[in-house]
């Protein structure tokens, strides 16, 4: 079998917009793009760890 390539996504190909996407989302996503290519990024294993502080903390009950 041949080494599999993985398909490069064309950030600059315009995608239709649907009617639930609004402003707002859309440049939301476009800053998202662009913090990707400029590799404004954060590993997979570190967000793996943050997403557990994240859960736990926002599971445990605050006395008010």
């Amino acid at each position: 079998m041949g080494a599999s390539k993985a398909k490069e996504s064309d950030f600059e190909k315009p995608v239709p917009v649907d009617d639930d996407e609004d402003e707002a989302t859309l440049a939301a996503i476009d800053e998202g793009i662009a913090d990707a290519k400029a590799g404004r990024t954060v590993p997979a294993e570190q967000v793996r760890k943050q997403l557990r502080s994240w859960i736990s903390e926002s599971s445990t009950r605050k006395e008010r």
